[in-house]
């Protein structure tokens, strides 16, 4: 028999929530629980807090938050069975290198396969790296955390935070206020939904760096969350303005 495993997801394209999740048999075997947001559209941190409001803690289970089009490529319960419940897990995140507490890069760890919804443009994104890698921060598009957690420390997703950065913020939260680490569980796994980052996401970022003035961590769409030392802004922005440079000359 396979632990408890309960997958949670915002839907508002249910064709898309069925071909991913429902009907995707490394998954559906355990507890669905699709939270219907075609008509509110609420935002996603609201209705991940409703789904925890309303959970029953004497059930432990681990608690598997994904997108609507997140799909699993191989069965996670072997993967999970012999985890730490005591740490976050997701398949891609972030993490900061600082050499010579002078150069500050950022690197993607984990791999997952980004595309189109229709499947076209399908890439790998990201490099693969072991079980129980540390990184600072995870991607939206997936977050899971043990019930036992939840009802230990009473996280919760911040609703300020509609529907970007929630999880980023989570992972903060937990790591900075209760000493929880994020780690990648190295899973084969498809989001199919790339894209660029919309304007509501700087409003977000913003909101964010001023949540937490004493400390600086990283997302895998930000150099910085929170406040950074000089050193690094100073990075962030050489980043910043040659990436502008090299986006400018690929449009002439």
């Amino acid at each position: 028999m396979s632990i408890p495993i309960t997958i949670i997801s915002a839907v508002r394209d249910v064709k898309m929530y069925d071909k991913c999740i429902r009907q995707n048999p490394c998954v559906n075997q355990h507890a669905l629980c699709p939270l219907d947001n075609r008509f509110e559209n609420k935002g996603v941190s609201l209705r991940y807090n409703q789904f925890l409001d309303a959970y029953d803690f004497m059930c432990p289970s681990w608690l598997v938050f994904c997108h609507e089009d997140f799909e699993f490529k191989q069965r996670i319960d072997h993967l999970l069975e012999a985890l730490d419940k005591n740490v976050l897990y997701g398949p891609i995140g972030v993490r900061t290198d600082v050499r010579w507490h002078l150069l500050y890069s950022w690197r993607l760890i984990g791999q997952i396969i980004e595309s189109n919804k229709d499947g076209a443009n399908a890439r790998r994104i990201g490099s693969a790296y072991p079980l129980g890698t540390p990184v600072e921060t995870f991607d939206c598009q997936c977050l899971i955390v043990h019930s036992d957690v939840i009802q230990k420390t009473g996280l919760r997703f911040d609703e300020h935070l509609l529907f970007d950065l929630y999880v980023e913020d989570f992972c903060i939260n937990a790591n900075e206020n209760h000493g929880i680490p994020s780690r990648i569980l190295a899973v084969m796994c498809q989001h199919w939904s790339g894209g660029s980052v919309r304007e509501r996401y700087f409003h977000q970022e913003a909101y964010l760096n001023k949540k937490y003035p004493h400390c600086c961590y990283t997302g895998t769409s930000s150099y910085s969350l929170g406040k950074p030392c000089a050193i690094r802004k100073l990075n962030v922005m050489a980043i910043t303005f040659i990436k502008t440079i090299v986006f400018r000359l690929n449009r002439k």
